[in-house]
């Protein structure tokens, strides 16, 4: 698709990582085929085909060959063309190495807070990422000095590496500037720096590369405006002081949240997504991960279902028992024996569930079989010789994030024929499963263990 001997750029215009590649080609006077991306709608086939991974902006295709990562293109370029235009990378190693040092500084700083500034949900989030730029504008000073060795750019006589990397946020810089007011390489602070932003923004090869200011400054308020929509979407569908649960019926994590409600004695309107058709109101409210649970509690939206969980014992601390201890200790515990049930016994029930071999399958169930020996132990320990529930005489944390598995135990012990939870190697596990299956908060939630076997075997058959 991107032909031989060919150079092609997919990207999207107001990226600062498309402009790395864009001016890294311009510098090397290189020409090139330059193809816009939909990147918040319709990304084209090439781009999915040939960034699988991350399925982002920007990509350069070489004769076929598939280059991603903006750092990464600017130095394949670099070195391909070594002896077209100047070079962006040192000769000497040490010098290379410290480029490259000041480039990942670059997007672990410079980048992180733009973010914040930019997609800062309070007042103090932004300004947190005005002063986070600002502080990382004086390390850039001092960098800036050391690398330029007194000439004009980080590359010395001529544009190098670290301007490049730096040099893609410049026109954002700008933006920022003329929204805020506020200068961000300012001449008081950092002389070099804002004598190096209007000489590398004057050259030639930049001018011809870089994004107009005003479009950027556009297209900011825009998102801007989208975001207080989305917001306004969420406060007007999700209702004001109402608690609302979006899930999927199968989940063992929307469980545990369901769980949780459900000992808490809490109403909430409980909203069962399509995971194949996701609801406007998921997308905007989990724009991250698009994925159940979220809960959202007065318009605001809280996701990941161990946050969850402790987002309504934490809130609604006045009903029901509470779920987390109250000793500090008792609660970093509770926090660990939840955090290994989801690496080690979820890994290990995923493996018998999903794996392609009788050997994986095998596999899944001897580390599942090791896991709930260990869990055996969690148990006795963390009842104090109360050994009903995690939580002692009741249902606490670790409970409600094992509870969430529970249906799924059963269904590998109904398809397998072997107890995840032996009464003989693990008696008191086995026991807590009897007990707290059996508690109505449980019931009333806890998913048909016939209808999990259906949807199984229709996946089965579907693969």
């Amino acid at each position: 698709m991107a032909g031989e001997d060919e150079l092609k750029l997919l990207g999207m215009w107001a990226s600062p990582f498309v402009l790395r590649a864009r001016v890294a080609l311009s510098f090397k006077c290189l020409r090139y085929e330059y193809v816009e991306e939909e990147i918040f709608g319709n990304k084209s086939e090439l781009l999915l085909k040939s960034n699988p991974v991350h399925k982002k902006v920007p990509l350069l295709i070489h004769n076929g060959k598939p280059i991603c990562e903006s750092q990464i293109i600017v130095q394949y370029i670099d070195e391909v063309y070594g002896g077209t235009g100047p070079s962006l990378l040192p000769n000497d190693p040490y010098d290379r190495a410290v480029a490259r040092f000041w480039a990942a500084y670059i997007d672990d700083k410079v980048f992180s807070s733009f973010m914040m500034m930019i997609t800062g949900k309070t007042d103090e989030e932004m300004a947190e990422g005005t002063k986070q730029l600002l502080a990382a504008a004086e390390t850039l000073e001092g960098a800036l000095k050391e690398c330029s060795k007194g000439k004009p750019f980080f590359g010395g006589d001529s544009v190098g590496y670290v301007d490049i990397a730096l040099g893609g946020f410049v026109a954002w810089v700008q933006t920022r500037d003329r929204l805020s007011g506020l200068r961000h390489f300012d001449f008081d602070k950092t002389p070099l720096l804002a004598a190096w932003l209007e000489r590398f923004a004057a050259l030639e090869e930049t001018k011809g590369v870089m994004p107009d200011v005003e479009k950027l400054v556009e297209l900011s308020k825009r998102r801007q405006a989208q975001a207080d929509a989305a917001a306004a979407v969420i406060q007007a569908m999700a209702g004001g002081d109402e608690l609302k649960l979006l899930g999927f019926w199968g989940s063992p994590f929307v469980l545990r949240a369901r769980l949780a409600l459900s000992f808490k004695g809490l109403s909430y309107e409980y909203v069962e997504e399509d995971l194949k058709n996701k609801s406007e109101l998921l997308l905007h409210s989990n724009p991250v991960h698009k994925k159940v649970p979220v809960l959202i509690h007065n318009g605001k939206p809280i996701c990941e279902t161990q946050i969850i969980v402790q987002y309504i014992d934490e809130v609604h601390g006045a009903s029901g028992n509470s779920l987390l201890p109250a000793d500090p200790y008792d609660r970093a515990m509770a926090r660990f024996w939840a955090a290994y049930i989801d690496d080690k016994l979820l890994s290990s029930l995923l493996m018998i569930s999903m794996g392609k071999t009788d050997e994986e399958r095998a596999e899944g169930r001897k580390q599942s079989f090791a896991a709930a020996e260990i869990l055996e132990k969690a148990l006795k320990e963390c009842s104090k010789g109360r050994p009903i529930f995690f939580g002692g005489n009741s249902v606490g944390y670790v409970d409600i994030v094992l509870g969430g598995f529970v249906p799924w135990v059963r269904l590998i012990d109904h398809s397998t024929g072997s107890k995840q939870f032996d009464a003989a190697k693990t008696p008191l596990l086995a026991a807590w499963l009897q007990h707290f299956s059996s508690l109505d908060p449980a019931k009333a939630v806890m998913p048909d263990l016939e209808r999990l076997v259906a949807i199984t075997k229709t996946n089965s058959q579907g693969n």
